[in-house]
């Protein structure tokens, strides 16, 4: 069944910075008793410090108890082919990161696959990571797609953007509003004001273009196809056109929290013109691939790919190439795969030019 029958579809790839906790943290939590402050400027400026306390505790040596708390609120799955596709993923980008980002090494991350089915992940305070289901759902299980959903949202961790932006978010003029309305005034708790409002904090559009910048670095670092994240974004665009799906991707195609979805996918685009060393391009209208601006291939769709996406993924192949310094003036079929070096470029599917007409193409381009 498609995910879009069975579940609602939010889009964003840690577009949230904090997990929402719908019950008070544990032992931190309880230990942060102010009393009454509510409409005391004084009270308030005090019970901000707690709140910066709290999170600054959820964020190091609390973040195993932040953890546990959010595999209870969003659910553990325990699909198995999901999880498996997490660990490798994870895997890979650890040493990759640790190549430019020493830090990951000393502050590893945890993470887990939840229930949630709609389409999301998020980086919360302490390195802790999940994935939607929904996620590898609506990704169809392609783990180039899901790294560049993780990519993004490694970055998030490893700039601190959750613990930067959540305190930012918490004012003075934040806490004065919100102590006494909605925890009780007389009873407040600085970690409840975290575990309420943390989700919501934090991420800027600029975190989101920093985000997905660096994480195309860690994707080619990793060994990824550097096709896949332009390729994610197209997906989404292709289901935000349908009208009966646009209503659930409300939340990230507003233009005031969020880049445009057709903006990132030209930014990862552009990115992978450049790590091609500017060899190859994909036209955003066509599909078309084109390598030195002479015409290769418009790829066809397959199975639940578009063209378009099938179309990124093979520009990824080809930029992967140009970037090592190679040439695809020596292609070469096997199996009906075209191939450059020994990497594979694309197996033709009905409605493709076959390989051997492909290999004709790729050797006769300067």
């Amino acid at each position: 069944m498609s995910m879009f029958k069975k579940s609602k579809i939010i889009v964003g790839a840690a577009l949230l910075a904090v997990a929402v906790l719908s019950f008070t943290l544990p032992q931190q939590a309880e230990a942060i008793n102010l009393g009454s402050i509510a409409g005391k400027a004084v009270g308030a400026a005090k019970e901000q410090q707690e709140i910066n306390k709290a999170l600054n505790y959820y964020d190091n040596e609390g973040r195993h108890e932040l953890f546990e708390a959010l595999k209870q609120e969003d659910g553990v799955n325990s699909d198995y082919n999901a999880n498996a596709m997490l660990a490798r993923i994870m895997q890979r980008m650890t040493p990759a990161i640790a190549k430019s980002d020493a830090t990951i090494n000393s502050k590893p991350y945890n993470y887990f696959v939840n229930n949630q089915e709609f389409f999301n992940a998020y980086c919360a305070l302490g390195h802790n990571m999940s994935v939607n289901i929904g996620a590898f759902w609506f990704l169809d299980y392609n783990e180039d797609k899901l790294a560049a959903v993780i990519a993004h949202e490694l970055v998030h961790g490893q700039k601190e953007h959750p613990i930067k932006g959540a305190k930012k978010k918490m004012s003075v003029d934040f806490v004065m509003k919100t102590v006494g309305s909605e925890i009780g005034g007389a009873n407040g708790l600085a970690a409840q004001v975290v575990a309420v409002h943390a989700k919501n904090t934090g991420v800027t559009k600029p975190n989101e273009w920093e985000a997905d910048n660096i994480a195309f670095t860690y994707m080619a670092d990793a060994g990824y196809n550097v096709g896949a994240p332009a390729a994610v974004w197209q997906a989404v665009i292709e289901s935000s056109s349908d009208s009966s799906k646009k209503d659930v991707l409300s939340d990230i195609l507003n233009p005031s929290t969020h880049p445009k979805d057709s903006d990132r996918r030209n930014n990862y685009s552009k990115k992978l013109t450049e790590y091609s060393n500017g060899k190859v391009t994909v036209d955003a209208n066509s599909g078309e691939v084109k390598i030195n601006g002479k015409t290769f291939m418009t790829p066809a769709a397959a199975g639940n790919m578009s063209g378009m996406q099938r179309s990124y993924f093979v520009a990824g192949n080809l930029a992967a190439i140009y970037h090592a310094g190679q040439n695809t003036q020596n292609a070469y079929a096997e199996g009906g795969t075209v191939k450059i070096a020994g990497k594979g470029i694309i197996t033709p599917v009905a409605g493709d030019i076959s390989a051997g007409e492909l290999v004709t193409i790729l050797n006769n381009i300067k």
